[in-house]
């Protein structure tokens, strides 16, 4: 390996009171015991051995000469490698001057990472700390505007859907549902039940508690017990609030930030623009897995059978693989679309297979007080298509969440 080599001039710059204020141009070399400067416009030189250095300029980017005889007169370069001059390691004085810069420049990028690293922090501790913003933004939406967006959203459904009115349907579905409502321990929404004459295999809940079944889900059910499992998941979706958290996760970080250190009124005209949205709108896997749970614990304090909300998932699961099996095709790859924004079906019930092995009931559940044949027969009976309502007795869970 070949010798390393010394610069022995460097590009530089200079100040002289012969020049006044203004920047002259030239060459620092240092030899014959001086620092040396020479330009079109003169030349200067200081002694070494009593030479004075320091960082200077934008960013401690460059490197000063100074000397107490010479009061207005420097040099300087921006080549850090003049600290590497045999100069500096022959006199002890430029020694400690040379490690005192370098200490001071390690001390400044120290201090410089520090405060990337404190900015990176932040902006990830705020990331962090945004789903539990959301939620806590979500909480203080007065329970009159979440009932008002629900009902909003549900009258655009009826625009377009048929309800099923009959009164003796609809008491059958309440006495169902009444021991499950019972057990929601808060008074913040009025839950109210909607059937919607519709083959599909699905239920919506809405903020504010309006929760709708289509005709084909409570048709295609094997068991009430199902039925309720869905109920308790959807009834969940309404009390963790995860439609109107989805509404203010759509607002961003910034606008997150904003309301929650800010006022929650600025919310209510969102609100009113966004009632259509909840409509289409598809939770995320992470409230689906919180509905799976909270749903979960309401049918345990119901002693109701969780085993019905696992079977109901097993059955979407099968759905699923027949639907993979007719791709490609549009229908099949829209419900495939849909599947996907929720966690996978086998993954939900393995984990509420766990959580029903855990359950201190696990067989102590109350059996259904209702004849679930006669209720199915009673509202079948209703339905003005009642031939195209036979399909639901084959749900093709397309759009069941």
């Amino acid at each position: 390996m070949p010798a390393q080599t010394t610069k022995d001039s460097f590009e530089a710059g200079a100040f002289h009171p012969d020049h006044g204020t203004r920047r002259i141009s030239g060459t620092l070399r240092i030899e014959g015991g001086m620092v040396n400067f020479a330009g079109d416009q003169g030349f200067f030189a200081f002694p070494l051995d009593s030479v004075q250095i320091n960082l200077g300029g934008a960013s401690d980017r460059l490197v000063f000469f100074a000397h107490a005889n010479f009061p207005k007169a420097s040099i300087f370069t921006s080549d850090k490698a003049i600290l590497d001059h045999p100069a500096f390691a022959q006199n002890p004085t430029l020694t400690r001057a040379r490690d005192r810069i370098r200490r001071r420049k390690l001390v400044g990028r120290c201090i410089t990472l520090g405060i990337l690293a404190l900015i990176v922090a932040a902006i990830a501790g705020v990331w962090l700390a945004k789903d539990p913003m959301v939620k806590a933004v979500a909480s203080q939406v007065p329970a009159e505007w979440e009932q008002k967006l629900g009902d909003t959203a549900f009258a655009q459904v009826t625009l377009t859907s048929k309800l099923v009115t009959d009164a003796d349907v609809k008491k059958q579905f309440e006495q169902l549902a009444a021991p499950l409502l019972a057990v929601v321990p808060q008074d913040r929404y009025k839950f109210k039940l909607h059937i919607i004459e519709d083959a599909s295999f699905n239920a919506f809940a809405l903020p504010g508690g309006n929760l709708t079944f289509h005709t084909g889900l409570l048709l295609g059910a094997e068991t009430p017990e199902e039925v309720l499992g869905v109920l308790a998941h959807e009834i969940s979706h309404v009390t963790e609030q995860h439609g109107m958290r989805g509404i203010v996760q759509g607002l961003g970080l910034y606008g997150i930030v904003s309301i929650f250190f800010g006022d929650v009124s600025g919310l209510a005209a969102i609100l009113v623009n966004n009632a259509p949205f909840l409509l289409t709108q598809k939770f995320s896997r992470d409230h689906e897995r919180e509905a799976d749970e909270q749903g979960f614990r309401y049918l345990e304090a119901a002693k109701l059978n969780p085993r019905g909300m696992i079977t109901f998932f097993e059955k979407m699961r099968r759905e699923e693989e027949k639907l993979r099996e007719k791709i490609p095709g549009g229908e099949a790859m829209d419900a495939l679309n849909f599947l996907s924004t929720h966690p996978a079906t086998q993954e939900r019930t393995a984990h509420l297979e766990k959580l029903l092995a855990k359950s201190p009931r696990k067989d102590g559940f109350t059996v259904v007080d209702l004849n679930f044949k006669e209720f199915q027969n009673a509202l079948r009976s209703k339905l003005s298509q009642p031939e195209k309502q036979k399909k639901a007795e084959k749900p093709d869970a397309k759009k069941a969440k």
